[in-house]
């Protein structure tokens, strides 16, 4: 459509895996650098999670694409599957014809295969995308399928590519079994500032960009707004902005254009996106302050942080990139959740090694109260639905939940 008025050679936006177009951020450079090492070594379960269009699948294919063409590879792609049904696609993807599709028949053909394969030294890769929609029986199947050896070597390679809920869903499980088998869990992050502008002037240049083209860094702000980093939202976003200039007959990308673009997408604010409590709006008539529930979290006598709780469910524990995490030994990496459930938060212990606590009780589920205080270790965690003194409360006329949540990030102690 704009090819030739821009002098492109390729639509430098489009959301399909092209490799040409691929830009290896920091966060990616690192996974795929964990990922090349393990996949030699060809040892335990790898773990790759982000939100939708982060980049996740265009990772592993990029991966893939440099592996020696005797790996035979497996792409599991529909995961709403029973036990048979996933041990029945792996079959037909391996060309493998059990004698019967039940259970024992179909594992031992897949581990025959797996033998074989071994022998010839032709190593087996298990992909399987939206892997956080896995129920814990296919979890075990797959744990096992991971753990089988011949001499000292793994017979098959697994990874697993999913969003956040798949992290929680392994640490969930009954044993920690399936999480000692786990190599990588690599949390992949959106593009940062300088990253996206880096990202859009490389697109275009693989596109044939002459130099006719350019995204003014001024619209960055804008972009970060709508897109939030995450690359397919920026191809979508771009690509609009390019169709608004050829329409409009110009050269040069706008702050004109970037409206056009998100008018005619009709998209609403990233954080809109991410927040999944209701934003309350209200008439120039109305001035209502309502109660913003924080929890105040102290280590000892010493507050560590504050966090809004913007959101229906908010992970907590010791690995880094949960929304609250705590830096001691006796929190396990994800050790709760707080659950939004009918106007009411509740906090939800993940079978944590050591507990989750309240009043010296040790607790599974707890409905949320004021001026509760929750314990894990050395930390205490108080929740509280109205803000004190010297806390804050939030004008819902003048803050929106994009405010709530810079505001949220400036709490971090």
């Amino acid at each position: 459509m704009y090819l030739e008025y821009f002098g492109l050679r390729n639509y430098p936006f489009l959301s399909t895996a092209d490799r040409r177009f691929y830009y290896l951020s920091e966060g990616q450079q690192q996974a795929y650098d964990y990922l090349n090492y393990l996949l030699v070594i060809r040892d335990g379960i790898v773990v790759v999670t982000g939100e939708p269009g982060i980049g996740k699948s265009v990772l592993i294919d990029q991966v893939c694409a440099k592996l020696p063409e005797k790996v035979k590879t497996i792409h599991i792609q529909q995961t709403l599957l029973s036990v048979d049904e996933f041990l029945i696609s792996i079959c037909m993807q391996l060309g493998v014809q059990p004698e019967q599709n039940d259970k024992p028949h179909l594992l031992g053909s897949i581990k025959n295969f797996a033998m074989d394969q071994h022998l010839e030294m032709h190593p087996m890769l298990l992909m399987i995308d939206e892997a956080q929609n896995l129920p814990p029986p296919i979890l075990e199947e797959i744990r096992l399928l991971a753990n089988l050896e011949m001499f000292g070597r793994k017979l098959i390679q697994v990874i697993l590519l999913g969003q956040q809920e798949l992290s929680t869903n392994i640490t969930s499980l009954p044993n920690d079994a399936f999480l000692q088998l786990v190599r990588l869990n690599h949390h992949m992050e959106p593009l940062k500032r300088n990253e996206i502008q880096e990202y859009i002037d490389y697109r275009l240049y693989v596109a044939g960009n002459d130099g006719r083209l350019a995204f003014p860094k001024d619209l960055l702000d804008g972009i970060i707004c709508y897109t939030g980093g995450v690359p397919r939202l920026i191809n979508q976003l771009c690509d609009m902005m390019l169709i608004t200039a050829y329409i409009n007959k110009t050269n040069e990308i706008s702050t004109a254009c970037l409206h056009n673009a998100i008018h005619k997408l009709a998209w609403p604010l990233y954080i809109e996106r991410k927040s999944e409590l209701p934003v309350h709006y209200i008439t120039q008539d109305e001035v209502t302050l309502r109660p913003v529930p924080l929890l105040v979290v102290r280590k000892g006598d010493v507050i560590v942080g504050k966090y809004l709780l913007n959101r229906k469910r908010m992970l907590i524990g010791r690995q880094s990139n949960l929304d609250i995490c705590l830096e001691e030994s006796k929190s396990s990496r994800i050790h709760a959740q707080l659950v939004f459930l009918d106007g009411q938060f509740f906090i939800h212990d993940l079978n944590s090694m050591n507990g989750t606590h309240m009043d010296n009780n040790k607790i599974r589920w707890h409905e949320l109260n004021d001026h509760d205080v929750i314990r894990i270790g050395q930390h205490t965690l108080t929740y509280q639905l109205a803000a004190e003194e010297d806390d804050f409360t939030i004008d819902s006329k003048s803050m929106g939940s994009d405010a709530i949540e810079n505001e949220n990030a400036q709490l971090i102690a």
